[in-house]
C-alpha cells in the first residue's frame, strides 16, 4: 500500500482527508438536503497546495533528466493524467464526496467521453487527486515520501 492508497483507505479519514475528497457540489448537495453548513470545507484550497507540490515534485524528478523539462513534466501534471491513470488506479471516485445526481460530474474515468455538458467535466476528479497530495503534505510535511510517490505515478 503506497502513501496515497494510505490516506484514502483509512477508515478514520482524518478531517483534512475529508476535505480533500469534497467537490464543492457536495456541500451544495448537503447544504440543501440538510439546510445547514457543511462543516468541513471543500478542497479547491488544497488542491492548489497539491498542485505546487506535484509541479516542485517532477520538477525535482526530472530536473538533469530529460531533455525539455517543461515539456517532460506537463504530461504528469495534465488532467487528463491525474484522471484517467491516477484517480483511476486508486478508484478515487469510490472515496469522493460530490453530488452523483449533478449530470454534469461523470460517474467513470473516461476523459474523452461526452458526459457533462462541458469539456472541463472531469476537472473535479484531478482536483481531487490534487487535493489529496496537498491534504498529505499537510499531514506529513514529507515531500521525500510525495516525491517517491510521483515518481512512481509515471509508471502507470
Amino acid at each position: 500500500m503506497d502513501l496515497f492508497e494510505k490516506y484514502i483507505n483509512e477508515e478514520e479519514k482524518t478531517l483534512i482527508c475529508i476535505r480533500a475528497l469534497t467537490d464543492k457540489s457536495f456541500k451544495n448537495y448537503y447544504q440543501r438536503i440538510n439546510s445547514k453548513e457543511y462543516p468541513y470545507g471543500i478542497n479547491f484550497e488544497l488542491a492548489t497546495l497539491g498542485d505546487a507540490v506535484i509541479k516542485l515534485c517532477y520538477s525535482d524528478i526530472l530536473f538533469d533528466n530529460c531533455d525539455n523539462l517543461t515539456l517532460d513534466k506537463e504530461k504528469y501534471e495534465t488532467d487528463e493524467f491525474l484522471v484517467d491513470k491516477v484517480a483511476r488506479h486508486y478508484n478515487l471516485l469510490n472515496y469522493m464526496l460530490f453530488d452523483r445526481l449533478d449530470f454534469n460530474k461523470p460517474k467513470d474515468y473516461n476523459y474523452n467521453s461526452t458526459a457533462g455538458t462541458n469539456k472541463n467535466s472531469h476537472k473535479y476528479i484531478a482536483t481531487a487527486v490534487e487535493a489529496m497530495i496537498g491534504a498529505i503534505y499537510k499531514e506529513t510535511n514529507d515531500l521525500a515520501s510525495i516525491r517517491e510517490l510521483l515518481k512512481s505515478w509515471m509508471d502507470l
